[in-house]
């Protein structure tokens, strides 16, 4: 099978065309030729005159892609919507459709809703519609029993009509389209893939349809592309060699496009853009040559927007049909530009939409404010270096789509905005000497499973700005994250205060293994009981150094003001591995997810306490905490539904358990402990703050 040459056209002004007058008012292109509907044909409109032929666009259509631009790419969605992502019935939105492609959610919940767009809405948002155009042709790609043929299917036909004219329009760059946030590159990659898994073949005697002969140089650059596009670390020095060498070698300008694009893309994970060096305020992070890589990236799209062009006219396939019918990745090697690996988060954006901090909180205030100390807008808010995973994951995308940090546990966020607000208000932020006592200026907290980092990093990020001392160790038995986080701790010039460790917090030291599944390592435990598939299809394993609280930290800390937990079921191992530290008082308050704890667990009738109907696991964790001096709250922590902003006291391991067995038990219920002890004051004074409660009022809910 093979593509019809004559309806992959070029044109080089959409002028020298005419827009396709099937499609007025609600009688879109999505309603009438995706499924082929039978209520939009009679008289001289018919399916094969409206939907294959030469121009599928509308005067809408058009006029909005030579309008668009790298700033307005969006569809207006530039405030990420907070709620589940997934359609939630009722008419069809852009913004929500972009949420569930940012976040890889499954699309075709929002495929039937589309078909029901009008002409003008379907116009609105060019990148939303070739989004879907392209996924609707890698499902029938992937799905029909007999593969369609390429020029018999609208929706391919229209994104290769979409994809010609906007190689022509100026304003918009390839990197613009691929952090959209449309994922165009990855929806071309699957549907390549489809491609090439049905169809196959030959497709012409072009460089660009050949794969390389073997042993040859070009096959050699083949073979660095593909190593790059699966994640294999090819350093930038090979690349340029590879350009260098690769003059003679091969006669595919796609090839030497895609070298650029690595190159610039390698390089933009370890440098900023200008535009992002001026947000990064922070100490002893230079930006690095940010002007360097915007060059080669400016070369790489000038390379491949040519080759794209040349190379699919002369093939008679098009930009798009070129794309898919190449044996070289070159949709993988735009997709990469997709996925950032180095973000700038503003700490402020925490503060506003998590923690919803009125305007007038001190730190809230000192954020907004810029190095110099004016008020400034959003783009001058103070700014921290977050790296992330640069592919598809489901914290990064997460990160990547909100510019939020991916910090579950609200409690410990709430603390550490009342600790930079009392230090604030003491002076701690300015040189000269401050009232009341010197621990005002001083946190020292423990985390256990961090994984990137993004509580700890938002966290010191915001203590600095109020002028606290922060000592921070981190235990994250990833070593991809871990390393990640190690990065984003030496950029922010933060290694004197914040110490990462690549292994899992247990009862002793030794070794264990982790388990995820592929894509959420950001869920890994030690505790492989609520998986119940061992497919290594569908899951990872890892091993891991495993080290006890006790031997790890330092003599010197007095005392931890905050332990921290995310350790999907190993809270109470950990415990076990810090009784020493817990009897000796130097814990002040432990933090704790119920659902991630009762990962861990088994039910009594299970796994029983000795002479108890409670479970081992409720008993332990209760024993533990009550041999640190400490009282046990539960806190649900949602803003609606049964029990929102409960706090009350967990007095047994009875109680524990009812709590894990609770039907209504959310992700936004909490296990916080606070120790009685008089060392313990600034814990104390910031314990109200963690539950959600005002200092001069009462802890626990009356009857509690």
């Amino acid at each position: 099978m093979s593509l019809l040459p004559a309806l992959f056209f070029a044109c080089s002004i959409w002028s020298c065309r005419s827009a396709n007058s099937c499609w007025s008012g609600e009688y879109s292109f999505a309603r009438c030729c995706l499924v082929e509907n039978a209520e939009c044909w009679g008289g001289t409109f018919t399916y094969e005159s409206c939907c294959l032929q030469e121009s599928l666009l509308s005067d809408a259509d058009a006029r909005h892609i030579e309008k668009l631009a790298d700033n307005d790419l969006d569809c207006g969605c530039a405030v990420p919507d907070l709620g589940p992502p997934a359609f939630q019935g009722g008419s069809f939105t852009w913004c929500k459709f972009r949420q569930a492609v940012m976040l890889n959610q499954d699309l075709r919940p929002f495929y039937m809703p589309f078909l029901q767009l009008s002409v003008a809405m379907l116009g609105a948002c060019p990148l939303g519609a070739l989004s879907m155009m392209l996924l609707d042709a890698s499902l029938k790609m992937s799905n029909s029993k007999v593969p369609p043929d390429l020029h018999k299917l609208p929706s391919f036909l229209r994104a290769q009509e979409m994809m010609q004219l906007l190689l022509r329009v100026e304003s918009v760059s390839l990197l613009g389209v691929a952090t959209s946030g449309w994922m165009i590159f990855n929806q071309m990659s699957n549907l390549r893939g489809a491609v090439q898994r049905r169809l196959g073949g030959t497709w012409g005697n072009a460089e660009c349809l050949r794969v390389p002969a073997a042993q040859t140089h070009a096959a050699r650059i083949y073979q660095i592309v593909a190593d790059a596009v699966n994640f294999v670390p090819i350093g930038i020095t090979s690349l340029l060699q590879a350009l260098l060498d690769e003059s003679t070698a091969i006669n595919c300008s796609l090839a030497r496009a895609g070298l650029f694009l690595l190159a610039a893309q390698s390089m933009l994970q370890q440098t900023f853009l200008p535009e992002e060096a001026a947000l990064a305020q922070v100490p002893g992070a230079p930006p690095g040559p940010g002007m360097e890589a915007r060059s080669l990236l400016r070369v790489g799209e000038a390379s491949i927007r040519q080759a794209m062009d040349s190379e699919g006219k002369a093939s008679g396939l098009g930009a798009l049909g070129l794309l898919m019918a190449s044996p070289w990745p070159f949709t993988e090697v735009l997709d990469l530009l997709s996925y950032p690996g180095r973000l700038v988060l503003p700490v402020a954006n925490a503060m506003q939409t998590i923690l919803e901090l009125p305007k007038e909180h001190p730190l809230l205030e000192r954020a907004m404010t810029t190095a110099s100390g004016h008020s400034g807008s959003d783009s001058e808010a103070r700014s921290y270096i977050f790296r992330v995973n640069p592919y598809r994951e489901m914290v990064s995308d997460m990160v990547r789509y909100t510019r939020l940090p991916f910090c579950g546990l609200r409690p410990f966020m709430r603390m550490v905005a009342d600790i930079a607000k009392n230090a604030l208000q003491a002076g701690c932020a300015n040189n000269a000497a401050f009232s009341g006592d010197a621990e005002t200026c001083k946190f020292t907290f423990v985390e256990g499973g961090p994984h990137l980092g993004d509580c700890a990093l938002w966290a010191s990020a915001s203590l600095r700005l109020a002028g606290v001392q922060t000592r921070a160790l981190a235990f994250e038995p990833l070593p991809d994250a871990a390393t990640l986080f190690q990065q984003s701790v030496a950029e922010n010039g933060l290694s004197s205060s914040v110490h990462v460790r690549n292994a899992a917090l247990g009862e002793t030291t030794g070794q264990t293994e982790l388990i995820h599944f592929r894509g959420h390592n950001g869920q890994a435990t030690v505790n492989g009981r609520d998986f119940p598939s061992q497919d290594r299809r569908e899951v990872v394993t890892i091993p891991a150094l495993e080290l006890a609280l006790d031997t790890e930290v330092p003599a010197i800390w007095p005392r931890i003001d905050a332990l921290k937990l995310s350790v999907n079921g190993a809270e109470r191992n950990t415990l076990a591995g810090a009784r020493k530290l817990l009897s000796k008082r130097r814990i002040c308050s432990v933090l704790m997810h119920a659902t991630k704890c009762k990962r861990g667990r088994r039910p009594p009738t299970e796994d029983p306490a000795p002479d108890s109907n409670v479970s081992k696991f409720a008993h332990d964790l209760m024993t533990f905490l009550h041999e640190g001096n400490m009282d046990v709250y539960e806190h649900n922590d949602a803003t609606t539904g049964e029990g929102r902003g409960r706090v009350q006291r967990v007095r047994s391991a009875g109680e524990m358990d009812s709590i894990f067995d609770d039907p209504q038990l959310t992700e936004q219920v909490y296990f916080l402990a606070l120790s009685r002890d008089s060392h313990c004051s600034r814990a104390q004074r910031h314990f109200h703050a963690a539950a959600g409660r005002p200092t001069d009022g009462p802890l626990e809910d009356p009857g509690h």
